[in-house]
């Protein structure tokens, strides 16, 4: 029996939206409904805050549509996104659907940032003290470390690395997996030569499938390989979370994560949702590549994530022929470039018939030549990569323990093997790390007066490297790094010193 699209609505018509009436099909929430060979995938528009309290809908949905007959798989993906046909604007109903409640519409202007539309009832209690802040990254269970293989532009060959390297992490000795993050161009099916659907474990997590000894999820293995995929950010995003998350992992060392090309908003959301070890950069050496793959790394720095170092692949080629060398790309560019940001160079590959031929057949060169020099050079290069992540994680600044005072007038903060220390909301008001206090320069500085009696009303992690403080009086545009919130509490007494006297210079007050 051939599941139906209204069978799909008719069963998530048992589900009721996130605190709102009614369910989540009449309310407009899901879209993009499709069907393929008992293969069903929709997506559900949620207020963008509330994305991972609202995870058990989510799943909710997925069972309950699982259980029509005729369907072997189910996806479903969270997105904020506004779905074909909904409401519009001004607030009218698309033809043939029912009018948006003045609740969703609400929520909606919530997670847009928009003023509420009228009529709409009053928003919520904020959450409390002890509430767990939303966007709190969290390890997955069974896996040690996560890398990030990223290249600034496609075409490098960060694909055949990414499946080369994991290769090399298991020759080394350590359990590895690997994750295909490139929902638009899924290569790791064709790259290990594998094919059909993955299995589904307690009718809830998927099982990897796996290869050559390496447990492997992508998208590729969900939908056919000639299939577009045609989603926005937020559901691309959603995607890649349930595929690490959802999935049956093994107790793995090290799970290589293969990145989308570029350093768009899909890339830096992975970056601060994913708790990450560290990341890979890949580059040819030619300058074009060097520039974009620049961009990659700067953007793992800026959300604190250490970088292991760089590759240079396509590095040069040797005829097979005559044995002549030549620089196509050029030569030593990578290895130049990290130089000079004080990189480690974890290698060289070059532009080799071998490798390319093997990545084709689904036979990768580290797993089916093993002893020939190319795969010794994956293997190296894993050595090396795996060295600097431990020495990194040794060094890395680890999330502390944040707690708002009951009044909300402090935050209180840990840190892992150092004493706990307090920092009052006026403080961290008037020395928020927001472009708007501290300028572009220290004559751009804004001294904030009238701060007395602010107030922290929530706070929100970003990534692992940082958390957004929302007060009371709407400032909420500071992103707090660990290392911010220590040297305020190392230099609090220069530092407030030299507040007041710049209150004072400019005839400002406290109240």
């Amino acid at each position: 029996m051939t599941p139906t699209r209204e069978q799909v609505l008719e069963r998530l018509r048992r589900i009721k939206g996130p605190d709102l009436e009614g369910n989540i099909v009449d309310l407009g929430l899901v879209s993009e409904v499709v069907l393929k060979d008992g293969r069903v995938s929709f997506s559900i528009t949620v207020p963008a805050a509330r994305a991972n309290e609202l995870e058990p809908l989510r799943q909710a949905a997925e069972k309950v549509v699982r259980e029509i007959a005729g369907v072997t798989s189910v996806l479903a993906v969270l997105t904020a996104e506004k779905p074909t046909g909904q409401a519009s604007r001004n607030g009218t109903a698309a033809r043939g659907q029912a009018p948006e409640s003045p609740r969703v519409a609400q929520a909606r202007a919530r997670a847009s940032g928009s003023p509420p539309p009228p009529n709409s009832p009053p928003p919520g209690p904020p959450p409390g003290p002890g509430h767990a802040p939303r966007g709190q990254m969290q390890q997955v269970p069974g896996i040690k470390h996560m890398i990030a293989v990223a290249s600034g532009k496609g075409g490098v060959g960060k694909s055949t690395t990414a499946v080369n390297l994991a290769l090399g992490f298991q020759a080394i000795g350590l359990k590895a997996g690997i994750l295909d993050a490139d929902i638009y161009g899924p290569s790791q099916p064709r790259l290990l030569g594998l094919s059909g659907r993955p299995q589904v474990a307690d009718g809830k997590k998927l099982k990897p499938m796996e290869a050559y000894g390496l447990e492997a999820m992508s998208m590729g293995f969900l939908v056919d390989e000639g299939t577009p995929i045609i989603w926005r950010g937020p559901m691309v995003v959603s995607a890649l979370t349930q595929m690490l998350r959802d999935v049956m992992w093994g107790d793995l060392d090290v799970l290589v994560i293969d990145m989308p090309p570029g350093t768009g908003d899909v890339q830096l959301t992975m970056a601060q949702q994913v708790p990450l070890s560290g990341a890979i950069i890949v580059s040819t050496p030619q300058d074009l590549a060097l520039i974009d793959a620049r961009k990659g790394l700067n953007m793992f720095r800026k959300v604190d994530v250490p970088v292991l170092g760089i590759i240079e692949n396509m590095s040069f080629f040797v005829c097979p022929k005559c044995g002549e060398r030549s620089d196509i790309f050029g030569h030593g560019g990578a290895k130049h470039e990290a130089e000079s940001l004080g990189l480690p160079f974890l290698g060289g590959i070059p532009l080799d018939m071998e490798i390319r031929l093997k990545s084709d057949e689904g036979r990768p060169i580290v797993a089916t030549v093993p002893d020939g020099p190319h795969a010794r050079m994956y293997k190296d290069i894993a050595q090396a990569a795996w060295a600097e992540l431990k020495g990194t994680s040794e060094t890395r600044i680890k999330p502390p323990s944040l707690a708002i005072s009951p009044d909300k007038s402090e935050l209180h903060v840990a840190f892992e093997g150092e004493d706990a220390f307090t920092l009052s909301a006026e403080m961290l008001r008037v020395m928020s790390p927001s472009a708007e206090v501290q300028g572009h320069s220290p004559e751009q500085r804004v001294t904030v007066g009238r701060k007395r009696n602010v107030k922290i009303k929530e706070l929100r992690p970003v990534g692992n490297y940082a958390v957004r403080i929302v007060f009371d009086d709407g400032h909420d545009t500071g992103l707090y790094a660990w290392p911010y919130l220590q040297t305020l509490d190392r230099e609090r007494e220069a530092r407030w010193a030299e507040y007041l006297s710049a209150l004072a210079v400019k005839g400002l007050s406290r109240d």
